[in-house]
């Protein structure tokens, strides 16, 4: 009896330290400090999502015309409400109107027009996605810009416009007035509380809207995930088990003997190349674009918030962006860039960063000049022409860490595209000094 009370004690015992070990481990919090304030939590694996083309083709910033003022949000929140919101609109009538169009300049800033701009051209046919677009006829047209005409209504009809600022190209579209007027209410007549833009006109044909104050942005710091490599040999080849590995001094060769995946260590990101492909398929550009979405779905490799920020239909290249807030990242290594180039209906050339963002324990305010300051130091570059500017906005740049290799900073900078290259605004403090042309690619 003696032996078997103790064997009770001693097991009731195990089962009370049993209990107060996994209650500690269930309700155990780190104490350390930089984790206090852990926001922006990714997936745990970060190359195993895939993405439509609603959440890959976003405005990079909308702009309201009204009153003879000029209003912009780049804010997150508010484009994707506004685009879930007219995803919703049924739009039909689609008609080239161009020729109507006496002062192109004049008609995009009229007042009643709200402009949703997109980072680059898009295929009508790729707008369907994001609208219920009634057309079969011009799905191969392209255009950087939808506008919202709030004050032309006929027959119980509103107005919408898809244009190509470049090519000065305008389609008129019809949509049911309430659905406009909705949008008036919501929207339209509440532009102000956003920041004031000023126009800065470079050519006949060209003008860019800038805030006309500083504008409030947050100095991020990120720690970093490591994308494995073993993920992109084991999903881009299509035997793996044949693949073979060289180790060189600052990178690593992945071969089947036909195609190539070299690892460069120290800039942290491979390039997949099929040198046995000649680029000399056209193709359709609407396919280019849906092509290249399926490509990086069919391997999970969507690896942070990436938009689509270019694409060019002569090289069939396309280019997918690393956003923050809605601002595209820069990074003169490529940590931020998805790129793509297609031979025949296969991939070419591939290229994609192994790190991702992976949460965020500093947070800091800063402010960027308005666009007088702005615009003073683009137009001080050595042998500037005004043509030659094709956008300016506001981003990030990421900066690696000396000290850590695991955490970046995000920089918040005004950038502009000169002549098809991205550059960093440098603000000199001296009037004296002109502006730098500090590469972001």
């Amino acid at each position: 009896m003696k032996y078997e009370s103790i064997k009770t004690v001693i097991l009731t015992i195990l089962i009370i330290i049993s209990i107060v070990l996994t209650w500690q481990l269930w309700t155990y919090q780190p104490h350390h400090k930089t984790l206090e304030k852990l926001t922006d939590i990714v997936e745990e694996n970060p190359a195993s999502n895939t993405k439509d083309i609603p959440s890959l083709v976003k405005p990079m910033k909308i702009l309201f015309h009204k009153d003879g003022q000029h209003f912009a949000t780049f804010e997150e929140s508010e484009i994707n409400k506004l685009m879930k919101y007219i995803r919703t609109w049924e739009v039909n009538d689609v008609k080239n109107i161009s020729s109507s169009i006496r002062d192109f300049t004049s008609f995009i800033k009229k007042d009643g027009h709200a402009e949703i701009i997109f980072a680059d051209k898009i295929p009508l046919q790729i707008f369907k996605s994001l609208l219920n677009i009634n057309d079969k006829e011009h799905s191969l047209v392209n255009f950087d810009r939808i506008i919202i005409n709030v004050n032309d209504e006929e027959r119980g009809e509103g107005k919408i416009y898809f244009i190509s600022y470049e090519n000065q190209i305008v389609y008129e579209a019809k949509v049911n007035s309430e659905r406009i007027n909705s949008f008036k209410r919501n929207y339209y007549l509440l532009a102000s509380k956003y920041p004031e833009q000023v126009e800065y006109k470079l050519t006949e044909t060209s003008s860019f809207f800038l805030p006309k104050e500083e504008t409030k942005m947050t100095h991020l710091v990120y720690y970093t995930d490591i994308i494995e490599v073993d993920h992109f040999v084991e999903n881009l080849f299509t035997e793996p088990n044949n693949v073979k590995k060289d180790v060189l001094q600052s990178s690593e060769v992945h071969t089947d003997g036909t195609r190539m995946l070299k690892v460069f260590n120290d800039q942290k990101y491979i390039q997949f190349v099929n040198p046995m492909l000649i680029n000399n398929s056209q193709g359709e550009t609407t396919d280019l674009i849906q092509t290249s979405i399926d490509f990086v779905n069919e391997h999970g490799g969507w690896t942070g918030n990436y938009q689509l920020f270019s694409w060019n239909k002569n090289n069939q290249k396309v280019v997918f962006r690393l956003h923050v807030e809605n601002y595209p990242v820069f990074n003169r290594n490529g940590l931020t860039e998805i790129d793509q180039i297609w031979g025949k209906n296969e991939i070419m050339n591939y290229e994609h960063p192994l790190i991702s963002l992976r949460f965020t324990p500093e947070k800091r305010e800063t402010e960027l000049p308005g666009g007088d300051a702005v615009m003073k130091e683009i137009e001080s570059i050595p042998d500037f022409q005004a043509n030659l500017v094709e956008n300016i906005t506001i981003g990030y740049e990421l900066i690696a860490n000396q000290k850590s290799s695991k955490v970046v900073s995000l920089q918040p900078i005004w950038c502009y595209k000169y002549d098809g290259n991205w550059i960093k605004v440098e603000i000199k403090e001296s009037d004296n000094l002109g502006g730098d042309t500090d590469g972001l690619e």
